[in-house]
C-alpha cells in the first residue's frame, strides 16, 4: 500500500469578474510604477518602486482568505511587485525565501503564445533520477500560491504580446497559526 511521506502544497484560484473590472483596475495601478530591467534576469520589474501591497491584498482578499482557510494558517502579504516579459524576455531559476508562501497573478497572459511559470520539484524522480518540472494550467486572472522556497522560472517569451504577472509574498502569522486560530487575512 502506498503511503506518502510528504505533501507539496500548491493552491490555485480564479479571480471573479476578471475581464469586466479587475484586470484593468490592477493594470491602471501597476502602470503608475517605474519599471526597469532586472539585474539577474531578462525582464522588466517594478520591484524596487512598487508600493501597492495593501492595494493588491484588498483586491484579492476573498481568494487570500480562502487560501488561509484551506492552508489552515493566518498570514499577511509582505510584498507585491510586477514582472513584464517582452519578446525574448525570461527569468532564471529562483525562489523567494526559505519559509512562507508566494503567489503569482497572471495579468496579461495568452496561453496560446505564452508559457506559464515552470516549477521545479524539490526532489528528483525516484525512477529516472530526472528533474521534475510542472507547468500549472492557468489563464488570465489565475492565482497560484506555493511554498516560497519552491524553485521556479519563466521561459523566454516567444511572442510580440507582452506577458505580465504580479508576484507577492505571504508570511505566516506564527502566534495565530501556532495556536490553531485559522483566521485568514484581515483587510486594513
Amino acid at each position: 500500500m502506498r503511503h506518502d511521506l510528504f505533501e507539496y502544497p500548491c493552491f490555485k484560484y480564479q479571480i471573479p469578474n476578471w475581464e469586466i473590472s479587475v484586470k484593468q483596475t490592477i493594470l491602471n495601478r501597476i502602470n503608475l510604477s517605474k519599471f526597469e530591467k532586472d539585474s539577474l534576469g531578462n525582464f522588466e520589474t517594478d520591484r524596487k518602486s512598487s508600493d501597492y501591497t495593501e492595494y493588491i491584498q484588498d483586491i484579492i482578499l476573498p481568494e487570500l482568505n480562502l487560501f488561509c482557510l484551506e492552508a489552515q494558517l493566518s498570514c499577511h502579504m509582505t510584498d507585491a511587485w510586477t514582472a513584464r516579459y517582452s519578446v525574448g524576455d525570461s527569468q532564471s531559476v529562483h525562489n523567494h525565501c526559505s519559509y512562507g508562501f508566494s503567489g503569482i497573478i497572471y495579468i496579461e497572459y495568452d496561453p496560446s503564445v505564452h508559457t506559464p511559470t515552470c516549477f521545479v520539484a524539490p526532489w528528483q524522480d525516484p525512477k529516472t533520477d530526472k528533474t521534475i518540472l510542472k507547468y500549472p494550467d492557468v489563464t488570465e486572472g489565475s492565482i497560484i500560491i506555493f511554498p516560497s522556497y519552491t524553485l521556479h522560472y519563466v521561459e523566454p517569451n516567444r511572442s510580440d504580446k507582452r506577458r505580465t504577472i504580479l508576484s507577492f509574498d505571504l508570511k505566516p502569522d506564527e502566534s495565530r497559526h501556532q495556536s490553531k486560530h485559522y483566521g485568514g487575512i484581515e483587510s486594513e
